[in-house]
């Protein structure tokens, strides 16, 4: 498991845990979180969820029930004291499968929060919470697994239900809650993110992700702005974004044309937007990409992110 490098990704023998580590702060990128729950082991990285800044450490973890495009950067790391961190991914259906299991168990304790949960106000789809000895405890116990001859996939499985049930009984419950349901208005605005990203280079009419999502315009526009911190129109520009620059950085695609290719149709429009996310203009953010080399810029720049 030792790596020498300055960043690294370890898949793990466990699909649902993936491990990070770099020696460097990095620039700012753009990137889109999956539903994950993702905890700093050792450093510190803000985001940016649109606007709204999010910094966190080895004393939060953080949880994101949607696919949400967020920009940020790892802002402590070195050789001495390297950046280290983790997600473990989950998905809607073990939540309600982990649900239905304590609702078996406890139904009385069930029944309450889901009173609780129904009278709470609408909550963004990525937050953070503070991690607790609970967690860490099973933390520990499932990496410790990765260690030994043989990786135990069943004992894993196990701590993951664990860990999954104390992030049910913390601060964000009820936002895991509202994504275990189909019916819910984060799983309806669920389903028009995915359109969004699968289309997000052509034009759209906003009525067909309020279609999509099957709700009232008022209430798709109110809780899409709530649960991601940002309109479709923002949302998609995030994404547009993102692949620019991957085509430009990447598949070496000139910057109008690649403003084209995502769905700009002004050069000086997107220009505007990238430097506005990345600090840098197009051309001026290849100049210190290529100046870096391109596949070291990638190691220790984006290859760390998740």
């Amino acid at each position: 498991m030792t790596c020498h490098c300055t960043g690294s990704v370890t898949h793990t023998a466990f699909d649902f845990l993936t491990l990070y580590r770099t020696e460097t702060v990095t620039d700012p990128v753009l990137v889109v979180y999956e539903p994950r729950i993702y905890i700093v082991v050792q450093g510190e990285k803000v985001l940016y969820l649109h606007n709204r800044p999010i910094l966190y450490d080895e004393s939060h973890y953080l949880i994101s029930t949607l696919n949400l495009p967020v920009s940020g950067q790892i802002t402590r790391a070195s050789a001495s004291a390297p950046y280290l961190a983790l997600c473990i991914s989950f998905t809607s259906l073990e939540m309600r499968e982990l649900l239905h299991d304590i609702e078996a168990a406890s139904p009385s304790q069930t029944a309450l929060a889901s009173s609780k949960s129904s009278y709470a106000p609408p909550s963004p789809a990525m937050g953070l919470s503070n991690i607790t000895n609970d967690i860490l405890d099973t933390l520990l116990r499932l990496v410790r697994l990765l260690d030994k001859d043989k990786n135990d996939l069943f004992l894993a499985k196990l701590y993951k239900k664990d860990l999954l049930y104390h992030f049910l009984q913390g601060q964000q419950g009820h936002v895991l809650r509202e994504i275990a349901h189909n019916q819910s208005d984060l799983s309806r605005i669920n389903r028009a993110l995915i359109h969004l990203r699968h289309h997000f280079h052509e034009p759209f009419e906003i009525h067909d992700l309020v279609t999509i999502a099957g709700m009232g315009q008022s209430s798709f526009y109110k809780r899409f702005s709530a649960v991601t911190g940002m309109t479709p129109v923002q949302y998609r520009t995030k994404l547009r974004l993102q692949e620019a620059r991957r085509l430009m950085v990447h598949e070496d695609v000139g910057a109008a044309q690649a403003s084209f290719l995502v769905g700009y149709e002004s050069p000086s429009h997107f220009s505007r937007d990238y430097k506005r996310t990345f600090g840098r203009s197009p051309r001026a953010d290849l100049h210190h990409i290529r100046t870096i080399g391109i596949e070291t810029y990638k190691r220790q720049h984006e290859d760390v992110w998740f």
